[in-house]
């Protein structure tokens, strides 16, 4: 059991288990174009991601910011664990539910920051993205407003070779 009395046994043993996992449709040369077009506007993006040559030649790759899901995801592997939840708990990001886990009763969130690394692997066309979500970690901390639960996630991103492309880490901050 944790000091403050956040964190429960059965919410301390989901720590670093998979869930949330999302598979996605192959990515498109016109996917990177489109991604490129929109995050540049009302500016050009760079000439790389249009030239039309790029492609054949294996020179496309995606820019580092590219959400593959922003469309949709192909599919989801669900764990078979997931519980039904009240949606106030859903409604501030909880998600132990997807674990089998009943989220702690904490009814407002924060976004406490987001950290991507990067690992040099980049997306191309043909490629199919495997995106994991972990919790990493549980920290509890005192504030004016009360005790805060503070839910470190990972989110990794691989390939359908296996190679890792990047770590999204994000700090979900209840109370």
């Amino acid at each position: 059991m944790s000091e403050l009395g956040l964190v429960r046994p059965d919410m301390a043993a989901i720590v670093g288990q998979p869930y949330g996992v999302a598979v996605s449709y192959p990515v498109t040369a016109s996917d990177i174009r489109r991604w490129a077009i929109a995050v540049h506007w009302p500016e050009p993006p760079p000439a790389h991601y249009l030239d039309p040559d790029a492609e054949a030649e294996g020179r496309l790759v995606a820019p580092l910011d590219i959400s593959v899901f922003a469309w949709a995801a192909a599919r989801s592997e669900p764990n078979g664990r997931e519980i039904e939840v009240d949606p106030k708990y859903r409604a501030v990001g909880a998600m132990e539910h997807n674990l089998g886990v009943q989220p702690p009763e904490l009814l407002r969130a924060l976004n406490g920051g987001l950290s991507v690394d990067y690992t040099g692997v980049r997306i191309r066309p043909g490629d199919v993205i495997r995106s994991s979500t972990v919790i990493e970690r549980y920290q509890e901390k005192e504030s004016r407003l009360g005790t805060m639960l503070v839910t470190d996630t990972a989110t990794t991103w691989t390939n359908q070779d296996g190679e890792e492309i990047k770590t999204a880490r994000m700090s979900l901050i209840r109370y």
